[in-house]
């Protein structure tokens, strides 16, 4: 495992579904940018204090000189590092687990894709709603035609998670919303990836055409990133889409219904 140390919130998430049912073992990791600071959590986990690595570097060449060396990498580290540590993996012969998104630019999907046929390796992003069975079962119902034909694509990701500048006192969340480690943006990215990959799993015969998009800073320092944004899509057979995704959606969470006022605040959000 590439990042996830004691403060990550996703590399928990990493973790259990890797090991809950024994597919996976931990043997190794570069768990943090304080090395001592990995090392000693690493060591909580089981891990061999000699595994236990500075950098991703250091992990994937040292890995590679061991008989018992690691198969599988999972990169839980923020978002301007997955392609770089994603391709060392691929080179060190790895298959990776990646959290979204993958890259930043097409063209960094492109050379992940070419790479991981030329190694023979396999890269998966964690769009873990899409392994649903309703979501599975979804898909089979429209490629047997027993919905007819998709004209409207309603898409929707919002909580209430960050309705105030949590950032500002949580340092482990900072990263999210500062675009040097987020990339050119933070609910689009962060959020709304899930709902866009789910649309696609249950209709991949629909292609986005053109689109628009609104984006706001409702918290204001978080500008020029996007706590809340809206997106309209037209699809290439004539349907449409639309897409809201918001991370001040107050009372939310993970797009549950809600109308509630902000704490001493005259804004309300309802959705």
């Amino acid at each position: 495992m590439v990042g996830g140390g004691g403060t990550s919130q996703i590399g928990y998430s990493h973790r259990c579904a890797a090991l809950r049912d024994n597919v996976y073992t931990l043997l190794a990791g570069a768990l943090d940018v304080n090395a001592e600071r990995g090392r000693a959590f690493g060591e909580q986990l089981g891990i061999a204090p000699e595994r236990c690595y500075a950098d991703y570097q250091t992990l994937f060449r040292e890995e590679a000189q061991r008989p018992d060396g690691i198969e599988v990498v999972s990169v839980t580290t923020p978002n301007n590092t997955h392609f770089a540590i994603t391709k060392a993996a691929l080179e060190a012969g790895l298959h990776v687990i990646c959290e979204k998104p993958l890259c930043f630019t097409a063209e960094e999907a492109r050379e992940l894709v070419d790479l991981s046929k030329k190694q023979n390796k396999i890269v998966g992003v964690t769009y873990g709603y899409a392994g649903y069975q309703m979501i599975q079962q979804a898909r089979q119902m429209i490629a047997d035609g027993l919905l007819g034909e998709i004209r409207i694509v309603n898409m929707q990701f919002a909580h209430g998670f960050h309705n105030q500048a949590v950032e500002l006192q949580a340092e482990s969340t900072r990263w999210r919303v500062t675009p040097k480690f987020a990339g050119p943006s933070y609910v689009l990215g962060d959020l709304a990836t899930h709902p866009l990959f789910v649309a696609e799993t249950m209709a991949p015969q629909l292609n986005i055409k053109r689109l628009m998009c609104s984006r706001q800073s409702f918290v204001p320092s978080r500008a020029p990133l996007e706590d809340n944004a809206f997106v309209l899509m037209e699809y290439d057979n004539g349907a449409v889409g639309s897409m809201w995704t918001s991370a001040v959606n107050s009372g939310a969470m993970h797009s549950q219904k809600s109308a509630h006022r902000r704490r001493k605040s005259k804004h309300r959000m309802v959705g």
